[in-house]
């Protein structure tokens, strides 16, 4: 078979220079007699050629280069938000552990004042919190409820929902709660039923004034991202039953849920239906948030627990952020908080998370006017969040709420807010090659969907932070017909971070938990698993559930068991029925 050589050189034509090397010192050139050549010349010679050798001028022989070190990948995530027109005294406080004690506010603090606002500065602000039109059943659902606790020893650090409606603010203030108990404060020593090693993370701990700090803490991080300045207001909303009082935060008269306070709620209600606005604001403006936090937590005990509590609450993040502010921040300047039947329109929601009114989940803006999470002002949210909308496409959650600092997601519904979580602090994190992928996607298709022009190959390098010496080696490698399609950018890309096109992703498994404070049926918690392979679980035969579905959003091609564990619908929970 090797007598096939000279055959073969001496029939295609080739321009190789004058002579070059073998490996084992021979020196040949294509103007020799292939045929003259001895049988040991030409295994010489076939062996050159076999392993790659390139012929240069000077009778060297010179191998393929080793290929180029991978660039280092810098890391857009992890940014940390800053407030620098903050005052520099004005620090959120650290979570408070088991041994704080209460810090009692003043009137005097600094930069404090009185608010009070007229019947037309009223009427402004419940303009944008309640669509107008919304029936007064809708509306007397906020007007009698309260931040109150599970009655169950089981979920007794969960919020209570006891009204429909609220869930868009309960889910994030619960969420944050849980970042304070698991990663904050006094979770690492504790355990969820049925999980070893880690606590049930809603189970009482045994110190209620523990829990309304824990709280406190939570409303004040919200109150505090909603505002680039020291300028924090706190205000009560009452119902005309309230009364004359000398306090700025006078204590409820009538219980939330009371005979009493249903009736004057729906009186309310529909008066703020009609047009008019029966309700009164007022409180403090402070330029502390500590003081802000103070004031909230002994507000958990008397006003904020009762009727009008959540609505309190919400209204004062939208003076903090200021009417003009949220406005600007939503798509539509004429969108409101609360809609149909009550329920939290996505702005609230995202208001609680990110500080910010906008109107929509995906990274940055599209098409100009289209507002989402703004990574150059946001940064990696504490807080993350999901949608059952995704699934049908009707909304895209971008990588930014999908990938949270901490691995708790508020999950949104068209009806309702729940709340899932981690024990574990870096199931939230984003893998490098994820990471990469998501860059080079975004960067791409700002030029096209799945294809773009050659003449963008410089932005396309530039926005994923290659060095101009990369654009001869792009051009060779993606350019075909003047046209970059997408996956052989994505694939390139990722060799140019080291990883090959071969890398397939770990294998992930995940124990979550999912709260619920909604009643009825009562607050509950239960354990989701998540299982993660390379084939899609529709492609083997298997339908997904909206739950399920909305998992594969964030988790793709896994499949999930969700099974109680505590409250509504768990054992425990029969048990102590019967």
């Amino acid at each position: 078979k090797l007598f096939f050589f000279p055959t073969i050189f001496s029939e295609i034509p080739v321009a190789f220079p004058n002579t070059f090397a073998s490996p084992v010192g021979f020196e040949y050139s294509p103007k020799m007699d292939f045929d003259s050549m001895t049988e040991e010349e030409q295994i010489q010679a076939a062996m050159a050629m076999s392993l790659g050798q390139t012929p240069i001028p000077g009778g060297q022989a010179q191998t393929a280069p080793p290929p180029a070190p991978a660039e280092t990948f810098v890391s857009s995530r992890g940014r940390v938000r800053s407030f620098p027109a903050k005052d520099s005294q004005d620090q959120l406080p650290p979570c408070p552990r088991s041994t704080s004690k209460k810090s009692k506010s003043s009137a005097e603090a600094v930069g404090s004042r009185p608010v009070h606002l007229s019947e037309r500065e009223a009427s402004d602000l419940f303009r944008l919190v309640f669509e107008p039109g919304l029936d007064a059943a809708d509306i007397e659902r906020w007007l009698d409820v309260g931040f109150q606790f599970s009655p169950a020893d089981e979920t007794a650090m969960g919020l209570w929902q006891r009204r429909g409606g609220p869930c868009g603010i309960f889910a994030p203030v619960q969420a944050y709660l849980l970042k304070n108990l698991l990663f904050d404060g006094e979770g690492a020593e504790r355990t969820i039923p049925g999980a070893p090693k880690k606590a049930n993370a809603l189970a009482d701990i045994g110190n209620k004034d523990m829990r309304s700090s824990l709280t406190a803490h939570a409303l004040a991080t919200i109150l505090y991202q909603s505002t680039p300045l020291s300028t924090y207001f706190i205000v009560q909303v009452s119902t005309p039953d309230t009364g004359a009082s000398s306090s700025p935060f006078p204590k409820p008269v009538h219980a939330t849920g009371s005979q009493q306070a249903t009736a004057a709620a729906q009186a309310a209600a529909l008066a703020l239906s009609s047009g008019s606005c029966p309700l009164t604001v007022s409180g403090h403006c402070v330029s502390r948030i500590s003081e802000a936090s103070s004031i909230l937590e002994e507000g958990l005990d008397s006003w904020l627990g009762g009727p009008c509590g959540v609505l309190s609450f919400l209204c004062s993040v939208l003076l903090t952020r200021t009417i003009e502010t949220v406005q600007q921040d939503m798509d539509e300047v004429s969108n409101s908080m609360i809609g149909r039947f009550g329920h939290c329109n996505q702005e609230v929601v995202n208001l609680m998370l990110i500080g910010e009114a906008v109107t929509n989940v995906f990274d940055g803006t599209q098409c100009e006017c289209l507002k989402g999470v703004e990574p150059d002002r946001v940064g990696t949210p504490k807080i993350g969040y999901l949608s059952e909308l995704e699934v049908s496409r009707h909304v895209e959650v971008g990588t930014l709420y999908k990938h949270p600092e901490v691995p708790i997601w508020v999950l949104g519904s068209q009806t309702h807010y729940t709340v899932l979580f981690s024990l574990k602090e870096g199931d939230a994190k984003l893998s490098e090659q994820a990471e990469i992928e998501k860059k080079a996607e975004r960067v791409f298709f700002a030029f096209g969907e799945g294809l773009t022009p050659a003449t963008n190959l410089p932005q396309l390098l530039s926005g994923m932070g290659l060095p101009a010496s990369k654009q001869a080696e792009a051009q060779q490698a993606l350019v075909q017909e003047e046209i970059i399609i997408y996956q052989d950018f994505k694939a390139w890309i990722l060799r140019q971070f080291g990883i090959s096109d071969s890398d397939a992703q770990a294998s992930v498994q995940l124990d979550l938990y999912l709260y619920d404070g909604q009643d009825p049926p009562g607050p509950s918690l239960k354990s989701v698993y998540i299982e993660q392979s390379d084939i899609d679980p529709q492609l083997a035969g298997v339908d997904l559930d909206t739950f399920s579905g909305t998992l594969n959003t964030r988790w793709p091609r896994s499949s999930v068991t969700v099974s109680p564990v505590a409250g509504a619908g768990s054992e425990s929970s029969t048990k102590q029925k019967l």
